[in-house]
């Protein structure tokens, strides 16, 4: 249901507004980081669409939203990459259902799923269904980067735009829906960054916290200048290639709160509140160009392994830069 997502107001109202006023598009393109809540904004308003109980939204209750849900119903068919891409194939075979009129609801949705991954081929063949659109037919297309697309293909679809979320109404949300502890779930939305999404995969797979322990350990390391521990962190890390990002990015949180710690002296600003006398106690050694240098160089290593380039190789070479800089 689109009145159970939570934020983005305004993004809802006009959704709502289409439906109550019969003014919907053919094509939507919903856009923003990824975690912000593209998918699930998506998939309430493909509910709102085919449910027949609603004005403006769906009533979740009924048969068909039970089975939008759980991807059963027929009139609702969702896209996703196969591997890193949505294929040429799997849009021909879009193609050749959307010929058809819908089963049972009033029309058909099509719900593309990361459509930047499209290749060329297939978002050209998409581009020629969004040209000359079948009747009773609704295209939602989400992505993390829309400017990855076919400009053809963005101009065809109406933009939805998703901005990241207040953090009390994330810690709310982990509250409510997932019973999370007050303290807890104030420091998970912190984490998240304003991305819901980031705030629930932490607490459904528990791995976001000991992931942020695991950038913490490296950070104190770190402070100890000890090379032969370091050696052995990157020989770990590499063991560890799938949740190194996730890493990465949490030691660029843990420069960050020491930078902003340094040049305003703000707590409310710290994501890491359960640590900030740790911040606070290495503040001591801190300067201004030391750790703009420090996130600037895991930024690098982070765009390195993107690249594919020898991960124990980038490894090393950034917590020696790391220890040096410190």
């Amino acid at each position: 249901m689109l009145d159970n997502v939570i934020s983005n107001l305004q993004v809802k109202k006009v959704l709502q507004n289409a439906l109550a006023e019969n003014r919907v598009a053919h094509a939507y393109l919903f856009h923003g980081p990824d975690g912000v809540g593209k998918t699930t904004l998506a998939r309430a308003f493909a509910g709102a669409l085919l449910c027949g109980n609603g004005l403006n939204d769906a009533c979740g209750k009924c048969s068909v939203c039970r089975r939008v849900a759980a991807n059963q119903f027929p009139d609702f068919i969702p896209v996703s990459p196969l591997g890193n891409n949505i294929k040429i194939e799997q849009v021909r075979e879009l193609q050749r259902k959307a010929q058809f009129k819908p089963y049972e609801a009033q029309r058909k949705v099509y719900l593309i799923d990361r459509a930047e991954s499209m290749t060329v081929e297939a978002a050209n063949c998409l581009l020629k269904i969004l040209e000359d659109p079948p009747p009773d037919t609704v295209f939602l297309l989400t992505a993390a980067n829309p400017y990855n697309l076919l400009p053809t293909v963005i101009s065809r679809c109406q933009l939805i735009p998703l901005t990241n979320v207040p953090l009390g109404q994330i810690k709310e949300m982990l509250v409510k829906r997932y019973q999370v502890e007050p303290h807890t779930a104030e420091l998970l939305a912190s984490l998240s960054g304003g991305l819901p999404g980031i705030a629930v995969q932490m607490v459904e797979s528990g791995s976001g916290m000991k992931i942020r322990e695991a950038a913490f350990q490296v950070a104190d390391q770190l402070m100890k200048a000890d090379l032969n521990e370091l050696f052995r962190t990157a020989e770990e890390f590499e063991k560890k290639k799938e949740i190194l990002p996730d890493i990465l990015e949490q030691l660029l949180v843990w420069y960050r709160d020491r930078l902003i710690w340094l040049q305003t002296g703000e707590d409310k600003l710290i994501v890491n509140l359960d640590k900030l006398s740790w911040v606070q106690n290495v503040s001591g050694s801190d300067d201004k160009e030391y750790l703009i240098r420090s996130i600037n160089y895991i930024l690098e290593a982070k765009s390195q392994i993107d690249k594919n380039i020898n991960l124990r190789l980038v490894l090393e070479v950034l917590l020696l830069r790391l220890a040096r800089a410190a």
